[in-house]
């Protein structure tokens, strides 16, 4: 059985696959040299997926944790602190991910990122490389007068991490409590 954050990831995936689509579509080279903005924004959305479902699926953890204490002063206390914690992440790393479920959920959670030929430090490398990469889209390919920086998102690089996050919210989504 899937999380619900999962099936949130997934829909958003929805788009992505439809931004890509468009991009695969586009019939000539010269097309494609205008329309690079599309697998940036796939990249950004694919991105944004992940940060959908990360911290969904780090609440439906926490709700577990505090079920019994619900309601009560402790587990209201809890859930204020998570939530206002949750709305500070922006940008969800390795580091973040792993600091924040050591903190409420009393377990590491990118300690469980492991799957073909990727272990925990990799995956949260990689992790941190794709969020590295949609700042440089968002922010570097809006300077004006440098081609090169529209060009920032190659379709190798997109479809990589496309399986990357498919990968990853997998994985996590198999942690239970």
């Amino acid at each position: 059985m899937t999380s619900r954050a999962y099936a949130i990831f997934e829909t958003g995936m929805q788009d992505v696959a439809k931004l890509i689509q468009l991009f695969d579509n586009l019939e000539s080279q010269e097309h494609r040299q205008q329309y690079e903005v599309l697998k940036r924004a796939a990249l950004v959305m694919t991105t944004t997926a992940w940060e959908s479902y990360i911290e969904t699926y780090l609440h439906e953890l926490l709700i577990k944790k505090i079920n019994g204490i619900q309601g009560s002063f402790a587990g209201d206390f809890i859930q204020q602190k998570f939530e206002a914690e949750i709305k500070r992440l922006n940008n969800p790393s390795g580091d973040k991910v792993r600091q924040l479920s050591k903190e409420f959920l009393r377990c590491d959670i990118t300690e469980h990122w492991k799957w073909a030929n990727t272990e925990p430090a990799q995956a949260r490398q990689q992790l941190n490389h794709w969020l590295s990469k949609r700042g440089d889209a968002v922010h570097s390919a809006c300077e004006s007068g440098n081609p090169q920086k529209a060009h920032l998102v190659k379709k190798d690089d997109l479809d990589k991490a496309v399986r990357f996050f498919r990968e990853l919210v997998k994985v996590t989504d198999l942690i239970c409590f």
